[in-house]
């Protein structure tokens, strides 16, 4: 019998009798390992199991691919005994170093063989034989790569768990040109995706862009840190329990100038997030966890009060992410071409960073240290005044919320009122990110009496803590440490603000 030989050497047999029917007409044959064979040949399709192909009747400790004959099989030339696709999807490395199937992987690229290593990848390239008896050159290429790439993902991740002193790389792939980086002259800018694959459904690259022009760099990063923000909130609200409220996120370069929530109406999320800073949101960001329709939209779109207090109706924002857009939500929010509509139906639910890793380059190479994951946890504070009321701690999560995800300038500190954002400021001190803070929530109208506060640092002296109290604030949250501790919580207490100590190591610096 003559023919092309399909190495089918799986665990995953979706539709791997629909895949071998579709061989075997075309004049293919079929070799499979245990598992695959065994399926094959239930469903009829005359396969031929790999012991059968090598010869071998003995068993060994290692897979029955790693045989003389399969790599003959698949680098020599000639058109002999010719492996001429290689069907196999690795097992991830949390299972254990899978050597067979990266093998058979690299000896089918280095043999000019069609490398197939994921599900949807066999679709196509069964749908291609179906319908042209081949598979095109440029698919044989994309293939290889995307093979290489897997390969090369595995063993590096091998080296990162077992070389001393420890290496790390970024690897990625390409998934979108942008329009240009942080500034027009700098050319080019691309979003790439991290490999090996990421499962994380809010990886940026998972983002559908269904209106607006071409993003640019500063698009995407600050998509990426509002996003942060919406998250830490919703991680903060699961860990205290009690279901999501409705979040919404404004933003400007990636920092929250509103942030609010509601558990009952859209609508007064979308307010109080607008709301926060109506000056700084113009041409900003928003980031919502529900579906945007009609309605919703043109609250986004235009506000005859913005008009009134700041010369302009429009909100004129460049980004906005939902889980979910209404047809007529696309139409309104969408005649503007430089603002960009991003659909992740993981936005209604969302779940915390998959990474493990952040990075940041630095010159001649980067810095690494592990993802920013604190979440809020009521159960690690000191309460030297007794727990606060539900209302309270609405206020105290949204202003944590952007204190620890923000950067304005190093040390942050928001203010909250009525589950939404007030104020947040950031500088070299706490006494200036304080004093900025309050004084952008009485620009803009906010009352400070009775708000509560967070800070991502400990306050070193008492002079932030006075304006805080000068401000009316009634509660906050702050990492304990420093000298003056003592004296920092006896001037809380003496002025009746009831705050909530952190653990020190629980500080929120992000972003540097």
């Amino acid at each position: 019998m003559t023919g092309p030989i399909a190495l089918f050497s799986v665990s995953d047999l979706r539709n791997i009798a629909e895949f071998g029917t579709i061989f075997i007409k075309n004049g293919w044959r079929v070799v499979a390992t245990p598992d695959a064979y065994g399926a094959l040949r239930t469903a009829g399709i005359p396969a031929v199991c790999i012991d059968e192909f090598t010869g071998t009747v003995e068993r060994y400790s290692f897979p029955p691919t790693l045989h003389p004959k399969v790599e003959a099989a698949l680098t020599a030339p000639g058109s002999g005994e010719r492996i001429e696709l290689v069907y196999d999807i690795p097992y991830p490395l949390a299972q254990g170093n899978d050597v067979g199937g990266m093998t058979l992987l690299a000896l089918a690229v280095k043999g000019g063989r069609i490398a197939v290593s994921a599900h949807e990848d066999m679709a196509r390239v069964a749908a291609m034989v179906k319908e042209r008896g081949a598979v095109r050159a440029d698919e044989r290429e994309r293939l290889a790569a995307k093979a290489l790439r897997l390969i090369e993902g595995h063993y590096g991740a091998l080296l990162d768990r077992t070389e001393i002193p420890p290496r790390a790389g970024i690897r990625g792939v390409e998934q979108t040109r942008l329009a240009h980086g942080e500034n027009p002259y700098q050319e080019p800018a691309s979003l790439f995706a991290a490999c090996p694959g990421n499962d994380d459904p809010l990886a940026l690259h998972r983002f559908e862009r269904i209106s607006g022009e071409t993003p640019c760099f500063t698009n995407m990063a600050d998509l990426d840190s509002v996003v942060a923000t919406l998250c830490r909130l919703a991680g903060a609200y699961r860990r205290l329990g009690g279901g999501l409220p409705h979040i919404a996120v404004a933003a400007k370069h990636g920092n929250a100038c509103g942030l609010s929530a509601d558990r009952t109406d859209p609508l007064e999320a979308i307010e109080g997030a607008l709301w926060g800073d109506p000056a700084a949101v113009w041409g900003g960001e928003v980031v919502v966890t529900f579906e945007l329709d009609g309605a919703r939209a043109e609250r986004l779109l235009r506000s005859a009060r913005r008009g009134e207090l700041h010369g302009s109706p429009g909100w004129m924002l460049d980004v906005v992410a939902a889980p979910a857009f209404s047809g007529d939500a696309v139409e309104i929010l969408g005649k503007r071409a430089r603002r960009k509509l991003f659909l992740n139906p993981a936005l209604a639910d969302p779940p915390p960073p998959a990474d493990r890793w952040s990075y940041r380059g630095v010159r001649g190479g980067f810095l690494r240290q592990p993802h920013p994951s604190y979440l809020l946890d009521l159960g690690e504070l000191e309460w030297p005044s007794g727990m606060f009321d539900a209302a309270s701690l609405d206020d105290l999560l949204i202003a944590w919320a952007a204190a620890y995800t923000s950067n304005h300038g190093g040390n942050e500190v928001a203010l909250s009122a009525n589950r939404a954002l007030i104020g947040v400021g950031g500088g070299p001190s706490t006494v200036a990110a304080t004093e900025t803070a309050v004084a952008r929530a009485h620009a803009h109208g906010h009352a400070t009496a009775g708000a509560a506060f967070a800070a991502d640092a400990f306050f070193p002296f008492t002079d932030a803590p006075r304006l805080l109290a000068a401000a009316g604030c009634a509660c906050g949250l702050v990492p304990r440490g420093g000298q003056n501790e003592g004296e920092v919580r006896s001037f809380f207490s003496t002025h009746g603000v009831r705050v909530g100590y952190l653990p020190e190591r629980c500080r929120g610096f992000c972003r540097h």
